[in-house]
């Protein structure tokens, strides 16, 4: 067995011996962003899957060169048709981008609306539009901030000055911002300038588009919807085309042969030969014989729309005059939800062809009169599509599963395997060596994969399995054993499998009355690894890993009817009142916290029996979803409770703690900055060292929640949606939604105490390391993913104080100093590492021999490679001493140990 690591609170008490004052209660300690700089995350996958895109730009002649806009991945750009991409945006304060438009006048001018517009749960905000003029490579802010989601962004082609933004506004309250825009000097001033307000309601633009032969020639489509919590109101009576003829400035609502009443989202495309002809496809949300008052209050009420029109196809070839339906009666298009496509885009080489986006593409080559489903053969979830203006086989596809590019008109395919863009929505973590996560991806299944490869080199994507299908959600490992894993798809379903055989089965607790949650929890008992937690709207418990379970609470929702209007929840692929998050105490067997969407938490102490509701007792409580709940691994009457107010478009950050069972709270959001909170982790050795995710990152505190600091270093602004701190290696591992899994030693983190800081120089104790000797005999794909793996290295984490002299670390075998690494001594948190290499000092006759040999090559000496001969140090126990101004200040002994399970991997 591997040594086990030296317990971190060990540190502390063997220090008391020298006099050092042990901590009590948490003193308030505030880290700077510098001093979480040594701490790197690296960047692990998975990425053959991809991950959602939602808009395609291209400079004008110039189709080597694309923009590949993310849902929540930032922005994606190739000079080189695909072959290899940077990423831009990723360091900006929003990550969500609805739509990019490049200025047809000048390939340097972009304008970026950020903020998704497919309206779906999982759908991130923006803060507005950015403008870039050096290609995408910086970026300035240029107004708008409460546009929040931006269905479109157009340029004129010959003044990159004027521009036309569609705004839908906030997704889940009302907002005045909702409209149609205009630049006329680059973005330093913007006018709304067209935002009906319909029954008293402010309606959103989601799509526009402009004459390119007559700018001042543009139609707009509004989106009337409603989007809450528990439901989506797809359409209602403010959804309708309009046309300007003088650049916005007057508007016509167009009508002639178009549906009336109620509708949902309208896309809109016009055909560049002849701008004349212009499609839209539009969700009709009328349903035949109802009046539109009846259908307007069953909108209202959040009833379902099962029985509606759906998805038509409308065509005008005079300029918006009249209009004529093109699909057949009984032939619907698109839709499947439209709120989650709704685009449509013309041939520019062919006004009769015509694509559709949806969960497959649709394809017309007559018109919009006959349509081929799934005419591409390749993509799935589809939200983009560009068509090459000089080559009409030419296409690039945006999708859920990544992008698709195609010479040949969609015969064949290439699709870029290396994109680090997998939207997690859970982790999990096993006790392996190395140890292996699993987590669950919005629309790409379960992936599975070790945490560093063990032969070195990157983790490459062919390392990753698929252990499951579906939306991917909760992961969990039996971490008794390391063979079960419990693996969960969208709304319920869990299955276990067998990780040695492959074997999976089904053990999902069949009632049609439970409700269960997109994301629905799951727990392996610390207590009893036969024993398993899943929960709907109530709390199941399995004594046989799933075989068979039983209720062991009632309703722990509100339940209240009007968020069940469909008896589970509303339109919107929605099941509301469930269980978000429980956690079992790993201190006391029965002692559960449950939290739940609708906002409630609720603990148990008697395994289930009995169940106490501590909504009242939680101050300034906002009774939002609540994202974690989390028992404390030290105290047992110690829990924290973090809520997300983003499905109430309110973005402050809320994670509270109790002491006493839930008696009483305490909000302990201190200095945390805007921002929805997903999860919270309490460290399982020091209860002062938490770590949160927001939808902007992570956050930790050495203080118990007294302060807080971001941890972003290497990693791009994105939401941190899951965290686990693996209990044997210290690694921070974060699941973010939208660029993969990333992890960080966060072993010295734990060892911070005030007394540490207040020290003039520390040395914190370092992590035992494994020299792996795994054996990669795997032929891999020459497109691929260079995942970080764990450095062959020590690290040696230290503090100082202001002032400090010369900084070395001399690693000695029994008394024999083998290695010495030089350290920079300016105050604050650092890292240096020791390559588990020693080292031996050549004589003069071999430093010679050293010398003549590099010349006779005609290469140059290094003077330390001359001097030194450099070997691996053995498999053993060192000691390694921190020296401040040539005086020996601390000294710890770290292990470097044998990789006793190659056997063991597949």
């Amino acid at each position: 067995m591997r040594r086990q690591r030296r317990p971190i609170f060990g540190l502390v008490l063997s220090l008391s011996a020298l006099g050092v004052a042990l901590p009590g209660a948490a003193q308030t300690l505030t880290l700077s962003e510098a001093d979480l700089e040594p701490f790197d995350y690296r960047s692990i996958g998975p990425t053959r899957q991809s991950g959602r895109f939602v808009d395609i730009a291209v400079p004008a002649g110039q189709s080597k060169v694309f923009y590949m806009a993310t849902g929540s991945g930032h922005l994606w750009k190739t000079e080189n048709h695909g072959q290899s991409f940077d990423v831009l945006f990723d360091d900006e304060g929003i990550y969500s981008i609805g739509d990019l438009e490049v200025a047809p006048s000048d390939p340097n001018i972009l304008y970026l609306g950020s903020g998704e517009a497919n309206n779906s749960r999982s759908t991130y905000w923006g803060d507005g539009v950015y403008k870039s003029t050096d290609a995408g490579e910086t970026w300035t802010n240029v107004g708008l901030p409460e546009s929040h989601h931006i269905g479109r962004v157009v340029i004129h082609p010959d003044d990159p000055d004027v521009v036309y933004v569609a705004a839908l506004g906030h997704l889940y309250s009302e907002n005045e911002e909702r409209g149609l825009y205009r630049t006329t000097d680059g973005g330093d001033s913007w006018e709304k300038v067209l935002g009906p307000v319909v029954e008293g309601k402010h309606i959103g633009v989601v799509d526009v588009v402009m004459n390119p032969l007559d700018p001042r020639i543009l139609y707009a489509a509004t989106f009337d919807k409603v989007r809450l919590p528990f439901t989506y109101d797809l359409g209602g009576p403010g959804s309708r085309i309009y046309k300007s003829t003088d650049g916005g400035d007057n508007w016509e609502m167009l009508t002639n042969g178009l549906p009336q009443g109620m509708l949902g989202r309208i896309g809109l495309d016009l055909f560049d030969g002849d701008p004349n002809i212009v499609y839209a496809t539009i969700e009709n949300a009328n349903k035949e014989g109802m009046s539109d008052e009846d259908r307007y209050a069953e909108l209202l009420g959040h009833q379902s729309s099962a029985g509606m029109i759906g998805g038509e196809i409308y065509r005008s070839d005079d300029g918006g005059e009249s209009w004529r339906k093109v699909n057949a009666d009984d032939e619907p298009i698109g839709g499947q939800p439209a709120y989650y496509y709704g685009q449509i885009v013309v041939d520019p080489n062919d006004a009769d062809v015509v694509y559709v986006m949806s969960v497959s593409t649709y394809k017309s080559v007559d018109g919009g009169q006959t349509w081929q489903p799934r005419a591409l053969g390749h993509g799935g979830d589809d939200h983009a599509l560009w068509i090459d203006p000089e080559d009409p086989n030419h296409l690039v596809l945006g999708h859920d599963h990544g992008m698709g590019i195609t010479w040949d008109g969609g015969a064949n395919w290439y699709h870029p395997d290396f994109q680090s863009l997998a939207q997690f929505y859970a982790v999990g973590y096993d006790m392996s060596y190395p140890y292996r996560v699993a987590g669950g991806l919005q629309d790409n299944g379960s992936h599975m994969g070790y945490h560093t490869n063990p032969a070195g080199g990157p983790i490459r994507f062919e390392m990753w399995d698929r252990v499951g299908g579906g939306d991917g959600m909760y992961n969990v490992f039996d971490t008794c054993t390391n063979r079960y894993l419990y693996n969960e798809s969208q709304f319920g379903p869990i299955s276990r499998l067998d990780l040695e055989t492959g074997e999976r089965t089904g053990i999902r607790y069949d009632d049609p009355d439970l409700r269960w949650n997109w994301n629905s929890p799951i727990q392996v008992s610390p207590h009893d690894c036969d024993v398993i937690l899943h929960a709907s709207n109530r709390l199941l418990r399995s004594e046989n890993r799933g075989e068979s379970w039983e209720l062991i609470s009632p309703d722990l929702t509100k339940a209240d009817p009007a968020t069940l209007t469909t008896g589970r929840g509303g339109d919107g692929n929605i099941q509301y009142a469930t269980i978000t998050t429980i956690d079992e105490s790993p201190l006391v067997e029965g002692l559960i916290w449950v939290g739940t969407d609708d906002g409630n938490v609720q603990v148990t102490r008697d395994g289930g029996d009995n169940w106490t509701l501590l909504n009242d007792r939680i101050p300034n409580n906002p009774e939002y979803w609540v994202s974690r709940v989390e028992a404390s691994h030290h105290e047992p009457g110690t829990a924290y409770v973090t809520y997300t107010g983003m499905r109430r478009d309110d973005f402050r950050p809320f994670v509270y703690k109790t002491t006493d069972y839930g008696e009483s709270w305490t909000s302990i959001a201190a200095n945390l900055p805007q921002g929805p909170l997903n999860v919270i982790q309490e460290h399982h050795d020091n209860p002062n060292f938490l770590v949160v995710g927001s939808d902007f990152g992570v956050f930790v505190s050495v203080d118990g929640g007294g302060s807080w600091t971001a941890m972003k270093n290497e990693m791009p602004t994105n939401p941190a949606y899951d965290l686990a701190i693996h209990p044997r290696d210290d690694d921070l591992i974060v699941a973010t939604h939208g660029r993969g899994i990333y992890i960080a030693d966060v072993s010295a983190l734990a060892q911070v105490t005030p007394e540490v800081m207040a020290s003039d120089a520390w040395f914190f104790q370092p992590e035992d390391k494994v020299r792996w000797e795994g054996v990669d005999f795997a032929s891999y794909g020459s497109s691929n993913f260079d995942g970080e793996s764990e450095a062959e290295e020590v690290s040696l984490y230290y503090w100082l104080g202001d002032g400090a002299g010369d900084v070395t670390f001399t690693v000695y075998q029994g008394n024999m100093a083998i290695a010495e690494i030089e350290a920079p001594n300016d105050s604050g948190l650092h890292e240096v590492a020791w390559g588990m290499d020693k080292r031996r000092e050549r004589s003069a006759a071999e430093q010679a021999e050293m010398r003549e040999r590099f010349e006779r090559f005609g290469r140059p000496a290094p003077e330390d490679q001359i001097r030194y001969e450099s070997a691996e140090a053995p498999i053993g126990e060192y000691r390694v001493v921190m020296s401040v101004d040539g005086v020996e200040r601390m000294e710890r002994t770290v292990a470097i140990l044998r990789d006793l399970w190659v056997d063991d991997r597949r």
